[in-house]
């Protein structure tokens, strides 16, 4: 007595054809995500060099208040730019 689990050659061929577009849309999908990562990593380094620049200009200004408190007019502190 055969077994009756006989898949058909169509059948075959539809799981074949199924395989080869999920495969096609792993690769789309992960392809993306490199993408995704490689700009994460470049907004992230942006980030910090935005950051490097407020802190920078934050002691800048900290320095031109204390400067203007002491005594010094504004157009000489900015002279000094």
């Amino acid at each position: 007595m055969e077994c009756c689990n006989v898949i058909s050659d169509d059948e075959i061929k539809n799981l074949r054809d199924e395989m080869l577009i999920c495969k096609k849309d792993y690769w789309k999908i992960k392809g993306r995500i490199e993408e995704l990562d490689e700009r994460e990593e470049n907004l992230k380094k942006e980030l910090e060099r935005v950051r490097d620049h407020l802190s920078y200009y934050r002691s800048l200004v900290s320095d031109m208040k204390k400067k203007m408190q002491r005594g010094k007019t504004a157009t000489e502190v900015f002279d000094r730019l």
